[in-house]
């Protein structure tokens, strides 16, 4: 288990903190925040009481307090320091090396390499010239920023200075705490959701394939460290805003997208249901009922094996087939000279639980992975270690 120590200063977006706290609880993570003077008046103290089981620090020292040196316990405790929001007014303390609340001292004893900034603040002073100076210094001194969002903020103005999506803020902070050598530096482009084909301007052939197991799979690696593409066909699932992510339509589209995004320290997860049929006679209108009796499809291109033609690179193939079937798997990576291949069954079509094997292309066969397609994902990437 990870300790993380969530530090709140008094801005507006601070409300937002225990939805934060959730997600890392959930995660897994023993949280403890510390809250400034001017945290308390957006978010009490009883509340992320409550939902961290801990105890919550404020500037009213004790006298336990401070014989403990409180502040030096809690930057040796925590393994990742998150400010969120950071304001204006502590990020300039920090940079002037004032230490002069708890929240300030903690970020003076501790490491730099493990403290993360979120700012949050009004336009006009994220833009400031004195501010913007600060965040140069932040990053040059060694400290983890994370770049704010642009939109509608709480005082009427638009523009950069909102506290990013919480989903992002939890993303990154797992990223810096379970990042791997094994995956630093490395690319992986991940295929997930369905290719629809078209039959005339209205209508499409396409699959069931929800794209979960392939977004998890991106995600997982993601808070590994790599650098991550996700190709996204058709699906109906919300893609996380910290995902690179292109998405297209149809076979082709995804193709192309692949050919442009491939480069030599990549590794190819093709997660996606390509069709594996077009239609011959497509209209550029649309077809009336009775044009419809009879559509000619022909074969549709092998996005796997054209990639495998082109590039030198590894690519793990998905199998999915009427039960685990090992030798139609078999039959598959070496037919598209994979490296490795993952079978599961129809079952897993739209469900979030599932099984799989993984083959690999030197003869190991994984036994039977189960559980949710995150957990399954999880596993997934752990086995590309050894790819």
């Amino acid at each position: 288990m990870s300790n993380l120590l969530i530090g709140v200063t008094g801005g507006i977006a601070a409300y937002k903190i225990p939805e934060l706290v959730r997600l890392f609880i959930k995660g897994g993570y023993d949280v403890k925040t510390v809250l400034t003077k001017n945290a308390g008046l957006f978010v009490t103290k009883e509340t992320l009481e409550m939902l961290t089981g801990n105890k919550v620090y404020t500037d009213n020292f004790s006298q336990e307090d401070i014989v403990n040196a409180e502040h030096i316990e809690l930057a040796k405790w925590a393994d990742v320091i998150l400010i969120a929001p950071a304001t204006f007014n502590t990020i300039g303390k920090i940079i002037s090396g004032i230490a002069d609340n708890l929240l300030t001292s903690i970020i003076a004893a501790a490491d730099r390499k493990k403290i993360i900034f979120s700012p949050s603040m009004n336009v006009n002073m994220w833009n400031n010239p004195i501010f913007q100076e600060n965040l140069k210094k932040l990053t040059d001194y060694g400290f983890t920023l994370i770049e704010p969002g642009n939109g509608y903020l709480a005082c009427g103005d638009t523009g950069r200075g909102r506290l990013p999506e919480i989903e992002t803020i939890f993303a990154i902070v797992k990223r810096h705490i379970d990042k791997d050598d094994a995956y630093m530096g490395k690319r992986y482009i991940v295929t997930a959701g369905g290719t629809e084909e078209a039959i005339d301007p209205v209508r499409v052939i396409t699959n069931r394939s929800s794209g979960k197991m392939g977004t998890e799979i991106a995600k997982q690696l993601y808070f590994k460290g790599a650098d991550v593409v996700l190709v996204k066909g058709r699906t109906s699932l919300e893609i996380p805003p910290y995902l690179y992510t292109i998405e297209v339509h149809d076979t082709k589209s995804m193709l192309n997208s692949l050919k442009e995004n491939i480069s030599e320290n990549t590794t190819l997860i093709m997660a996606a249901a390509i069709s594996d049929f077009i239609v011959e006679n497509q209209g550029n209108r649309k077809f009336h009922k009775d044009e419809l009796n009879v559509l000619k499809l022909k074969e549709n291109i092998d996005v796997t094996k054209t990639i495998r033609e082109m590039f030198d690179i590894p690519i793990i193939g998905f199998a999915l087939e009427n039960g685990m079937n090992i030798e139609k798997a078999k039959e598959k990576l070496k037919k598209k000279r994979l490296n490795a291949i993952i079978l599961n069954d129809i079952s897993a079509i739209g469900n979030n639980n599932s099984s799989i094997r993984l083959i690999r292309e030197d003869g190991y066969i994984s036994g039977i992975i189960s559980g949710s397609k995150e957990e399954i994902a999880v596993r997934i990437v752990e086995e590309l270690k050894n790819i």
